[in-house]
């Protein structure tokens, strides 16, 4: 072959590389295909050639992006033989957090119709990340801003937190002193209901055998109460003795399912401007699995309604509630700031062994009849709240709840709750217990039956 056909061969191999690398790089294609435009308030940093998806399939590639008055506009190139219809919805998605962009798809209805070829549709507006991450710092700015804002006494939240957790301890430490010198005469007492017990076992296993004999005519008591009449007499005295032997067994376990918590809630209202803090204090008696009673003081220590414009909630109300737990719901009724009420918890992930009982929403709903003018408002619907709450610790929970949801003057707060439980009280309520569970069985009234709440 001689030279020149050598270097000929050479430049047209080369010509073909390179209309193969144009080919390539400029993402060309020979299938046919048809274009529609998509218009956007923000085009969140979208970019020439990007892919056009449909469920996750490209189907097409961004054209061109251009400015029609305050709108972006984008040129779609689409694949012949694919569908769009009216209802579709378009928006710019991406591949991972700083990850390239893309125009998503979602497709519509067929009985919408087909978007035709040259149209142009609405995209549906999409924030993009930087400006979410900036508008939740700012957020969290504020509401620490708030937390370190003084209240109308001239404190901060953690200072009036502080002074709420001092006055319970100063309670629980004079309940303590109370307890410690009562405790003697207490584990005298419980060591003589052991004795009792014991006792009252070894008698119904004798009366076991002496009902036994009374059901035959041989020795000496079957032959001595022979009478039908002396015989039934003296199986009725045996069955009561076992009566009375089942309702100690039943009521000492229920002293040990006995527990206690003290709950003290810290709440913060901080919108509008306003500078409000509430402290709720309650107890929480729970005498076995799955049942509850809770009473407590909301609102506790103000001494006016009209602590602030913005404050429509009544001060030192009370709390009454009969509760029962089931797999991840709380169910409760009775009184709720002095006035009937329901309230529902749900907390999503008890069953999981990493985030059970981290997060729990709450809902209440309340005074049903309300009719009443605060702060010049009137309000004539019932009172509902809702919340969230996440578990820090055993004995610190953080959340966030809004008052009156269903008015115009709702109260968003920041919610602090602290728990936690009291064993000296749970021993005293048991104990109470026991004593109404013996003050039972020694009334002449009594049928000798044993029941549960």
């Amino acid at each position: 072959m001689s030279l020149e056909a050598r270097v000929g061969a050479f430049v047209l191999l080369g010509l073909a590389f390179l209309g193969l690398a144009v080919l390539l790089l400029g993402n060309y294609t020979f299938g046919r295909r048809y274009v529609i435009y998509v218009t956007f308030q923000d085009a969140a940093n979208l970019a020439k050639k990007a892919p056009v998806k449909l469920s996750g399939v490209q189907i097409g590639n961004v054209q061109d992006l251009t400015l029609s008055g305050r709108l972006a506009k984008a040129e779609l190139a689409i694949r012949k033989g694919v569908p769009l219809y009216r209802d579709a919805e378009f928006s710019v998605g991406s591949t991972g957090i700083i990850g390239s962009k893309y125009l998503d798809i979602a497709q519509g209805r067929p009985s919408a119709g087909l978007i035709e070829p040259g149209e142009t549709v609405a995209g549906v507006e999409s924030i993009p990340l930087d400006k979410e991450v900036t508008t939740a710092l700012k957020k969290v700015e504020k509401l620490l801003d708030d937390l370190e804002g003084t209240n109308q006494h001239g404190q901060t939240l953690a200072e009036n937190l502080r002074d709420t957790v001092r006055n319970v301890r100063e309670l629980t430490a004079n309940l303590n002193d109370l307890i410690a010198s009562s405790k003697p005469h207490l584990e005298k007492a419980m060591r003589q209901t052991d004795d009792i017990s014991g006792k009252l076992d070894k008698l119904l296993d004798r009366s076991n055998h002496l009902v036994a004999s009374l059901n035959t005519n041989e020795g000496a008591v079957g032959t001595l109460l022979h009478d039908p009449k002396v015989k039934e007499d003296v199986k009725q005295a045996v069955q009561s003795v076992k009566q009375a032997a089942g309702t100690v067994n039943d009521v000492l376990a229920r002293l040990q399912q006995f527990r206690v918590w003290w709950n003290v809630d810290e709440r913060y209202q901080y919108n509008n401007g306003s500078d409000i803090s509430h402290t709720d204090i309650g107890l929480k008696i729970q005498p076995r699995e799955g049942r509850y009673y809770y009473v407590g003081i909301e609102n506790a220590g103000l001494t006016s309604n009209k602590v602030s414009p913005l404050d429509f909630g009544k001060p030192n109300t009370v709390d009454g509630l009969l509760g029962w737990t089931t797999g991840a719901f709380d169910l409760a009724a009775g009184v709720i700031r002095s006035a009937g009420g329901v309230q529902l918890t749900w907390t999503p992930f008890y069953k999981s062994s990493t985030w059970a009982n981290r997060f729990s929403f709450m809902g209440r709903s309340y005074n049903f009849n309300r009719n009443v003018i605060i702060n010049g408002v009137h309000f004539n619907q019932p009172e509902t709240d809702v919340g969230a709450l996440t578990r820090i610790t055993k004995w610190l929970s953080l959340g966030w709840r809004v008052d009156d949801v269903s008015t115009a003057e709702r109260r968003f707060e920041a919610w602090l709750h602290v728990p936690f439980e009291d064993r000296d009280i749970a021993y005293l309520f048991g104990l109470a217990t026991f004593g109404a569970a013996g003050a039972k069985a020694r009334s002449p009234n009594n049928g000798g039956g044993t029941g549960g709440p």
